[in-house]
């Protein structure tokens, strides 16, 4: 009953198309899941002050979701410490629902598995057709980063 949307930088204070369509995600699990709720991960700052979790949480009120199916974590600052700071807010044996876009899906999971999560079921968005071969090649870069750099 627990998903996990993991934030995504913000351009200029605002939710780019590959966020949106994360939150989109959300929602629809809330309409599938009627006792669920959704934490929002990602405290990275904008201009406006105001940090991913923020932003998602807005935009989800104003799409209808209750504050109450709404949990905030407004401190991590990257994939792997999204999971660390959630691991303090929910029972990482128990089942979490992960929703990220699904060319970020392979390497969110198994930084899960790495946190300690290990009952996680992907719900991936989408992102856009013309930007899904370059946000590939990145997430290949930072994978390789990671081993290379043992993160």
């Amino acid at each position: 009953d627990i998903a996990l949307v993991l934030g995504l930088a913000l351009e200029n204070g605002k939710a780019n198309e590959d966020l949106l369509a994360r939150l989109h995600r959300a929602k629809l699990y809330l309409e599938e899941n009627p006792d669920g709720v959704v934490i929002l991960s990602g405290g990275n700052g904008s201009v406006s002050g105001n940090g991913e979790a923020a932003v998602m949480a807005k935009i989800l009120k104003e799409q209808g979701v209750p504050s109450e199916r709404i949990v905030l974590e407004e401190e991590a600052r990257s994939t792997i410490e999204n999971f660390e700071k959630v691991k303090k807010l929910v029972d990482p044996d128990k089942p979490l629902g992960l929703i990220t876009s699904d060319y970020h899906m392979d390497r969110a999971l198994r930084m899960a598995r790495q946190a300690g999560f290990e009952k996680v079921l992907p719900y991936p968005s989408r992102c856009l057709w013309f930007s899904y071969g370059a946000n590939v090649l990145s997430e290949v870069i930072l994978a390789i980063n990671e081993v290379t750099f043992k993160r």
